[in-house]
């Protein structure tokens, strides 16, 4: 069946072309917009230090950067959006090999099973 290994085809296509970039553009503003959601969804994912965490729909990786610090250096956390443009602008700003960044459709990516210790 058409589209059925790519579901999210359409939003792919947006993120990716257009809105992606105009996203990464704003990145300062909507981060300071979003930073107290994005600390309160911090700390209820948070698994403890050294944890594992998949931080889906990352955006340019406000958040993921803030888990990979608070998790520690045993820690890891992978930042996933369906928006390279998001991805490359997460990545550009990473300073931490805690954090790392996937352009991928978390609806349909092939996870390891309990890769992960909180989404």
């Amino acid at each position: 069946m058409p589209g059925q290994s790519e579901p999210n085809r359409d939003q792919a296509a947006l993120w990716n072309e257009k809105t992606g970039g105009v996203w990464v553009e704003m990145q300062d503003v909507l981060d300071r917009l979003f930073a107290p959601v994005a600390a309160q969804v911090v700390e209820a994912g948070f698994p403890g230090r050294g944890g594992r965490v998949l931080d889906i729909g990352c955006g340019a990786g406000a958040t993921t950067l803030a888990m990979a610090e608070r998790l520690g250096p045993d820690g890891t956390c992978l930042g996933l959006d369906i928006s390279q443009p998001l991805i490359d602008a997460a990545a550009a700003q990473a300073s931490t090999p805690t954090a790392r960044f996937l352009a991928a459709d978390a609806q349909v990516h092939a996870f390891a099973p309990a890769e992960f210790d909180a989404a």
